[in-house]
């Protein structure tokens, strides 16, 4: 009797963090790909930056474009959701 209570309390945090969940996995992906071109014209740029010996423009170029790469800021995006996946399933497991 109590279980079915304490589900039926938290049947709409659940509702709002799957739909989260889905919502933030659609930004990532879109997102992807946008940063993706953005990371690949940061490492062109500090290329460009190498050659016309300006080193200081090329590693900030360099750190700009592997944290827009898909092993910086997206990783850690990826990373959030799969905490609010298992906060989710955590909560459905009652």
């Amino acid at each position: 009797m109590l279980r079915w209570l304490v589900k039926i309390i938290l049947f709409p945090i659940s509702l709002s963090l799957s739909i989260l969940t889905a919502f933030l996995t659609f930004l990532l992906s879109v997102s992807s790909v946008i940063l993706g071109i953005v990371s690949f014209i940061c490492v062109i740029a500090a290329i460009s930056a190498f050659i016309q010996k300006d080193t200081s423009t090329g590693i900030q170029s360099l750190i700009i474009g592997f944290l827009l790469s898909p092993y910086g800021l997206q990783m850690l995006a990826a990373f959030i959701i799969g905490i609010i996946e298992a906060i989710n399933e955590g909560i459905r497991a009652i």
